[in-house]
């Protein structure tokens, strides 16, 4: 990170704001990249995935990986079955690999 700050600055410090206004992104390379291979998933254990299937999307912490499968949890509001108001739910969801259309890990910053 602190490799991508120095670059960033000394690029940043030889353009001229005053002549063209412009926007400098450094990242790691393949950081938004879709994950392919199966030792992707085991190395992401703890983040959180965004995930889809022909079917449906879904958004989460990625707390399980094998070869066959992925574990996805995260928590949600929905209605009170009585009364008024919402209530948090905690929500798990397994996928299997070969149903994954696309999953990317989504960054904090």
């Amino acid at each position: 990170l602190s490799d991508c700050i120095d670059v960033s600055r000394a690029i940043e410090h030889n353009l001229d704001r005053e002549e063209t206004d412009f926007s400098l992104e450094v990242t790691s390379a393949g950081a938004t990249e879709p994950l392919v291979l199966g030792r992707q998933y085991l190395k992401n254990i703890g983040r959180k995935l965004a995930v889809k299937t022909a079917d449906e999307s879904f958004e989460g912490n990625l707390t399980e990986a094998t070869p066959e499968r992925i574990v996805l949890e995260w928590k949600s509001r929905e209605n009170k079955s009585i009364g008024k108001g919402k209530t948090t739910v905690n929500k798990r969801m397994e996928i299997a690999i070969t149903d994954i259309k696309e999953a990317k890990v989504k960054l904090k910053f």
